[in-house]
Order: C-alpha cells, then sequence, then structure tokens
C-alpha cells in the first residue's frame, strides 16, 4: 500500500508563488490539472495523475517566478556554494566626493580674450569665464569648488573677496 501523499506543501507553495506574481499573471494551466486529479477515484490513478500534474505544475511555476524576479535559483545556490568559506579582501573603501580642492597657483597667464587661465601646482588647469584683472604676489592658493547652484566651479584666490566662474581645461 502506497503511502498517502499530502498537497498540502504543494498548495502552499501554489499559493505563496501565485501571491508573488504580478496581477496581470495567468495562473498556471498545471494548476486546474492538480485540482481535476481530485475528482479521479482510484487511488493509484489519482496518485498518477497527481504525480505528472505536480511536476508540470512544479516547471510552471518556476518559469514563472525565474520571469518575475530573473535569474535561476539553482544557479544561485551554485554561486553560493562555490563561493561557500572563501575569504576575499573586502572592497577599497569609496573615495568621497570632494567639496573643494586647494592648490598652489603656479602660474597666470590670459587667454585670447583676456580672461585668466590659471596653472596649479597639482597639474589642474582652470580657465576662468568672466575676464578679471588679478594682481597675485606669487604664493597664493587657489580654492576650487562647486558653484553655489551646483552647475559649475569658482575658483577663489586666498586674498581675493571674490571668486571666479572657471572651467577646467586640463
Amino acid at each position: 500500500m502506497r503511502p498517502a501523499h499530502s498537497t498540502a506543501p504543494l498548495a502552499a507553495a501554489f499559493l505563496a508563488l501565485t501571491l508573488a506574481l504580478p496581477a496581470h499573471a495567468a495562473v498556471p494551466s498545471a494548476a486546474g490539472d492538480v485540482v481535476g486529479c481530485k475528482k479521479i477515484a482510484d487511488r493509484d490513478q489519482r496518485l498518477a495523475c497527481f504525480d505528472k500534474s505536480s511536476d508540470e505544475l512544479e516547471t510552471e511555476l518556476r518559469k514563472a517566478v525565474e520571469a518575475t524576479f530573473g535569474g535561476s535559483a539553482a544557479g544561485k545556490s551554485d554561486q553560493t556554494e562555490a563561493t561557500f568559506g572563501k575569504h576575499e579582501p573586502p572592497p577599497p573603501p569609496v573615495a568621497a566626493e570632494l567639496d573643494n580642492i586647494k592648490s598652489r597657483i603656479v602660474s597666470v597667464r590670459p587667454d585670447p580674450a583676456g580672461r585668466p587661465i590659471f596653472v596649479l601646482e597639482n597639474g589642474q588647469v582652470w580657465r576662468s569665464q568672466e575676464s578679471a584683472r588679478l594682481h597675485l604676489k606669487g604664493d597664493e592658493i587657489a580654492t576650487v569648488s562647486h558653484s553655489m547652484l551646483g552647475m559649475g566651479y569658482e575658483l577663489q584666490v586666498s586674498d581675493m573677496s571674490y571668486s571666479l566662474s572657471v572651467v577646467r581645461d586640463r
């Protein structure tokens, strides 16, 4: 005599996966076959019907879950198993975004329109977008920061009371 199979785990899985699927997703057709098996009077035929239709339902549900959530559950467990106990160094820390930079001004020269071009000690070259007459002593520090609205950059020389709108050339 074969032991009676409980359909409760299969029904619970079906219910959980059906609720997890989007509302527009179709209910698997094998679900109707499982329900139809209940009407078979002969126990052996009913069991064979449940076995066949539950396998089909499991395949349809797996495809629906993969389509909804992406990927394969088997691939994820293999990946977890393959990396189990493997110690990899932590990823390098992500550098925080700078609010500004400070560097000594190496030289200032005018562009063809008379706007100053600043060459900084760190190798960066910044071009002013506005004309300005500058009288530098030679040891000034430039601070380049985001503009107030975040739409560009401003350069302020250490002893100036104002800043110039700049773009980076190099």
